[in-house]
């Protein structure tokens, strides 16, 4: 079994950093820093550090998606590119003393004939028990029914499908019926149309979202509170220590990605949650887009308690 997360919006990230914003001021930036970025790109590379195996589904193009391909490589990323024929998207981020902007640059129009290449790969490398992670944005000239399409195309074969989306693309992804999902609590939000408050109201919620539509597993994830899991109609609650808050990019993915390795491992659900803690916990420890790092995983696992309610 082999775990392939799929990013269709795939980004570098250019962190820079200085003390502050002046306006009508020359701004000195201290330091630049470049990640390789999108929600499934993310979900590879904490696998990787966690010595797993994935691989890592993309659209790249042009010069952008050449270097994130080489940085893939540094990382000792395994990778499956679609080439588009436009340039991946940039983002800025301004890291000052007193907080951070980001600026999201327009992302590639992708073609229909890049969409049936994409197809055909998925085809090509994707069998029976392995993991597909559909995760992050979908870039213009895709449909906002993909996700629903290719979910259902791979449950069909027998492949264990994960969509951790927003919006359009994660509400139709979500009647497509997939193992799992992972919302944070905004998305759930939006995925029902109201607010939700408080943890009895979260558990309702998931419940819900898994009855209507027989999804199996549902993980929540809410920031410095944890996260609660429903897994086989059993539902869990995580509970994370407090750790030093360096970046919070990549905390959501990084509990997706633990959580399916140790399930694809074989480990018990228990075990599984705990690792994905973790993991969500070491990536907020790390700046930028770096996320965890192994020892940081390792060493709070013990930390992270997981209780069956």
């Amino acid at each position: 079994m082999v775990i392939f997360s799929l990013t269709l919006n795939a980004a570098l990230d250019r962190f820079l950093y200085t003390d502050a914003l002046i306006e009508d001021d020359t701004v000195r930036v201290d330091r630049v820093k470049d990640y390789p970025a999108g929600k499934g790109v993310d979900v590879s590379r904490v696998i990787n550090e966690l010595e797993g195996h994935s691989v890592a589904v993309a659209f790249l193009g042009g010069h952008t998606g050449k270097v994130i391909e080489e940085m893939l490589d540094d990382e000792g990323v395994v990778y499956a590119t679609v080439r588009s024929e436009e340039e991946t998207r940039t983002n800025i981020l301004v890291q000052t003393g007193s907080g951070q902007y980001r600026m999201s640059l327009p992302g590639p129009v992708i073609s229909v004939k890049e969409v049936y290449k994409l197809y055909k790969t998925i085809d090509v490398l994707l069998r029976k028990d392995d993991y597909l992670l559909l995760c992050g944005s979908i870039p213009e000239g895709v449909s906002s029914d993909i996700y629903a399409q290719l979910c259902s195309r791979m449950r069909k074969i027998g492949v264990n499908v994960y969509i951790d989306s927003d919006k359009e693309p994660f509400s139709k992804g979500v009647e497509a019926k997939p193992r799992g999902i992972k919302p944070n609590i905004h998305e759930l939000q939006r995925l029902l149309n109201r607010e939700l408050i408080g943890e009895i109201d979260f558990r309702k919620a998931i419940s819900e979202v898994s009855n209507k539509y027989s999804i199996e597993e549902i993980l929540l994830t809410m920031g410095a509170e944890g996260a609660i899991a429903s897994v086989s109609g059993e539902f869990y609650r995580i509970r994370v220590p407090k750790v030093p808050v360096k970046s919070g990019v990549g905390a959501g993915d990084s509990f997706l990605a633990a959580y399916c390795m140790y399930r694809e491992l074989g480990e018990t659900v228990k075990t599984a949650l705990k690792m994905a803690g973790a993991a969500s916990s070491a990536a907020v420890m790390t700046p930028g887009t770096e996320l965890c790092r192994f020892d940081d995983v390792m060493s709070l696992a013990s930390k992270i308690a997981v209780e069956a309610l």
